[in-house]
C-alpha cells in the first residue's frame, strides 16, 4: 500500500497535481466500484447536454446495476454533479439508504460550445473518434482535464478515507473512469486506450492490493439489453 501511495506521489508531482498527504491519513483498505451513468437523452445533433438525464433506458439500466451492487455492502456513494451521473446514483440510494456526496471535479470532460462545431466534428465525437480537445469551443483540453480528474479523485479518497469507510461506488462517465484508470496506472490520458464503456457498466479499483493497479475489463453481465 506505501509502495502505491508513493508511486502515486511521484506521477501527481510530474503531472504538477495536488495531492493529499499520505503522511498525515489513516489510509484504510479501500475497494471502489467506478459506474458509468445509464444512457443518457441527447440534442437533436445526437450529443449529451450537461442538464440532460437518464432515458427511460438508463432508468432501466440504472436499476440493474443498483442491484448488482446491492450485495457488496457499500458504504457510500459519490457521483459528479451532472444529473445523469446524480440520476443513477440515486437509484441505488433508493435501495440502500446510503449517502450520496456529489463531486464537481469529477465531472465529464466540458465540451464547451460544441453545438457550433461542424458535423463531421460531432460525428467524431458520437463515434469514439474525437480527440477530445474541445479547447476551441471553450471548453477543455484532455490535459486539463486528466489534472481535473485527478484532482476529484483525490477529493473522493480524501472524503472516504476521513469517513473510515472500506467500499465506495462512484457513479461518473466514461471518460472520467478512463482518466482515472489511466492515472492509477501511472499513465497520461488517453481515451482510445480501452474499449468503450458501455452505460452502466463497471470496473472495481481495490486499493487493498499490494501491486500497481491495472485495469481488468468492464463488468456488464448485470446489464440484460448489453451485447458485446
Amino acid at each position: 500500500m506505501q509502495n502505491f501511495m508513493l508511486q502515486n506521489l511521484q506521477l501527481a508531482l510530474q503531472l504538477g497535481v495536488p495531492q493529499i498527504n499520505m503522511m498525515r491519513l489513516r489510509m484504510v483498505y479501500m475497494k471502489i466500484w467506478l459506474v458509468r451513468h445509464g444512457e443518457t437523452r441527447t440534442g437533436e445533433d445526437g450529443l449529451y447536454k450537461p442538464h440532460h438525464g437518464l432515458t427511460a433506458r438508463g432508468l432501466e439500466q440504472a436499476d440493474q446495476v443498483a442491484m448488482a451492487l446491492a450485495g457488496y455492502s457499500i458504504d457510500i456513494c459519490y457521483s459528479s454533479v451532472l444529473p445523469r451521473a446524480v440520476e443513477t446514483m440515486q437509484r441505488f440510494i433508493a435501495i440502500d439508504g446510503l449517502d450520496g456526496v456529489r463531486i464537481e471535479n469529477l465531472n465529464e470532460i466540458d465540451a464547451g460550445n460544441i453545438s457550433v462545431a461542424s458535423p463531421e466534428i460531432k460525428r467524431q465525437i458520437i463515434n469514439h473518434e474525437s480527440n477530445l480537445d474541445f479547447s476551441p469551443f471553450g471548453g477543455e483540453d484532455p490535459e486539463r482535464f486528466f489534472r481535473r480528474v485527478a484532482d476529484g479523485w483525490n477529493e473522493l479518497l480524501t472524503d472516504a478515507n476521513t469517513r473510515g469507510v472500506e467500499r465506495v461506488a462512484a457513479f461518473l462517465h466514461g471518460g472520467t473512469i478512463g482518466a482515472i484508470i489511466d492515472y492509477m496506472e501511472h499513465n497520461t490520458f488517453d481515451y482510445h486506450s480501452r474499449p468503450r464503456m458501455p452505460n452502466c457498466a463497471y470496473t472495481v479499483i481495490d486499493l487493498s492490493e499490494d501491486e500497481d493497479y491495472r485495469w481488468r475489463g468492464w463488468e456488464t453481465n448485470h446489464i440484460s439489453d448489453h451485447t458485446s
